[in-house]
Parts: structure tokens; sequence; C-alpha cells
């Protein structure tokens, strides 16, 4: 196969961080990625996919193996008495896919938008916004399974979804997703549970709203919070929301009344708001070392404010991490993905 040698991999990365990949890859339909992938195996060559690079972290210097960049096009949908299957390819922006839903006027990805990516990203890492989880809406993922060597569709109970979780990532390496069917609905169903929507949307006439609006609202939202990654490097949240039981929340509350936090529907857990955490608890909003911070208005993500390497966005993250264990007990995970 006619691989590219020693491609910079910096400007594959929302982060612009990133050292040289041994090998590299564009495929954009299936079968070619198909072939390349059969390749790189029989060739005993490490591989991995990526999107456009919002959830990844390089390493500085020399990335071995195989990076291959998927930019499988297309949207398209079935509308029936049911609902609406809109079906996208992984290298479609999602969202350009949202904005697609909106302007027909189809209710589902709207609290999703403006975040950055590719829609093959979204089931692995279950991606979610203002109280939606694409594992909400997701009818199907249309896979090659590397393993099998086979082509398949995974409902969305087969994906194993969890909280920016999903079989995906509990098996690395064997399935690349190649487009994704997402369930959206025709019939009013604005979902504005969160502070943000309901200060927005609190006094408005549900009746009279539209994904429009929904989607308009949530950029306006978005764009106070997130930087805008072209002009600050970073991953947007970098590290999860942590779930802990809710005696240990109520714990908490006790030194800290009015920490936010979601309970978990079925279960004797609460998802915590670390950015409440990092901002009122540790004092970590706007907190810069050299070229790394977090963002002056969001303590949750993390930014490149100049230079940034790799090994200092590592060591700020694990000063973050250290600083909440101290102050909260509570062991946080990173969200973003880290690749050498």
């Amino acid at each position: 196969m006619n691989f590219e040698k020693n491609i910079s991999l910096k400007e594959y990365s929302t982060f612009h961080i990133g050292g040289i990949a041994e090998y590299f890859a564009v495929c954009s339909n299936e079968k070619d990625l198909r072939e390349v992938i059969r390749y790189a195996s029989s060739e005993n060559i490490e591989w991995r996919v990526i999107g456009s690079g919002s959830n990844i972290l390089f390493a500085d210097n020399f990335v071995s193996g195989l990076t291959i960049k998927n930019e499988i096009e297309g949207i398209s949908h079935t509308v029936s008495k049911e609902g609406v299957i809109l079906r996208a390819g992984a290298g479609v922006l999602l969202d350009e896919c949202v904005a697609y839903a909106c302007r027909e006027g189809w209710w589902g990805l709207e609290n999703l938008s403006a975040i950055p990516g590719t829609v093959g990203a979204t089931p692995i890492q279950n991606v979610g916004a203002y109280g939606v989880e694409v594992a909400d809406i997701i009818d199907s993922v249309f896979v090659y399974d590397a393993v099998q060597d086979a082509f398949i569709h995974l409902s969305a109970q087969e994906c194993r979804f969890g909280y920016r979780d999903s079989l995906f990532k509990r098996e690395n390496g064997r399935y690349v997703i190649l487009a994704v069917s997402f369930r959206l609905s025709t019939h009013s169903s604005p979902r504005l549970h969160y502070k943000d929507l309901q200060q927005a949307y609190g006094d408005t006439d549900l009746a009279a709203l539209t994904p429009q609006n929904i989607r308009d609202g949530v950029i306006k939202i978005r764009e106070k919070k997130f930087p805008d990654w072209h002009v600050l490097g970073t991953l947007g949240s970098f590290f999860k929301n942590p779930i802990i039981s809710r005696t240990s929340f109520e714990t908490l509350q006790e030194s800290y009344p009015d920490i936010v936090g979601h309970e978990v529907i079925g279960t004797a857990t609460v998802k915590v708001s670390l950015g409440w955490i990092l901002d009122r608890v540790c004092g970590l909003r706007g907190f810069r070392e050299g070229n790394v911070g977090t963002y002056e208005a969001q303590a949750l993500v993390v930014v490149n404010y100049g230079e940034a390497t790799a090994h200092e966005v590592l060591l700020f993250a694990e000063k973050i991490a250290n600083s909440v264990k101290e102050k909260t007990k509570i062991e946080i995970e990173k969200e973003i993905r880290f690749i050498k």
C-alpha cells in the first residue's frame, strides 16, 4: 500500500500538539479503509483510526505504526410514521449532521450543537452535552470488524454504552466505525432540564420552540464557555465528570453545600460537576503554568496557550487530578485519548 511517511500530526489535532507519524493514510470509502487495515495487519504494523482529532493528544516525538484518517462522507435519511433515521458517514462533522437535522425540523440532535469532531467519534465516547447522550438517539452503527474481517451493523444495545464509554473503547482496535444512524423525531420534544437551557428558555412557550431555536441557544452558551480551537488549541472537556456514591456526595455537601451534581437514574450514584469542583473548591479556573492552562471561562477545559508539548499537558493534568483528590478524595479520569 502507498502510505505517506513521517507526517506531522500537529495539524490533525485540535490541541495543535503532535509529533511525527511513522505511516499515515487517508481513507474516504469503506473498501480502501478495509484494504489499508488488512495490509497493515498482514505486515504487523500497529494501526489506529482518527477523525478530526478533537479528543486526541498525540505524543511529542515519534508516533509508531499507521495513523488512518477516516474521511467517509455522506448524509441520508428515511422518514416513516415512526420517525426519522438519519445516517451519516463517520467522516462527517457532527455539527454538520446536527445542522442538517435542525434545518429539517427533526428533534434529537439539537443539544449536541457546536461540538467539535466527527460523527464516527460519537459512539466511541458516547458523546453528550446538556442532558443528551448519543446513546439516547443512536439506532445502529455500521462498522468494519477487523477481527472477523467483516462489515456489520451493531444495534444501540450491542454498543454497550455507558458514561463516556462503549463497546468500541472496551475492544479498542477491533471495530472501525464507518457510519452512524440516528433515530430522530418529528414531534416536538425539547430537553431543557440542564440549568443553562432552563435559564435560556424557561419562560418560553415550549410548543413554539423548534430544534433550530435550541441549536441557536446551545451555540451561544458554548461560545461563552469554550474557546475557538482555531485560536487556542483545546480538546474541550479534558476530564470526565466523576460519578460517586450518593453517600460520598452527601459528605461533600456538608463541606460544600452548593456543589453541583445530578443523580444517575436507577442507581445510588451522583454525577458531580468537575468544572464546579475545579473552580469553587480547587480554585483552578484560569490557572496557567507555562503554555498550558485551564480556560478562563470553564475550568474543565485545558488549553494550549502557545507551543505546549504533550509532556507539559500530561504533567499539568496530573497536577489537576492530585489537587482534586487532595481536596475531595475523588479520583478523576481523563476524557481525552493519548496516542504515543
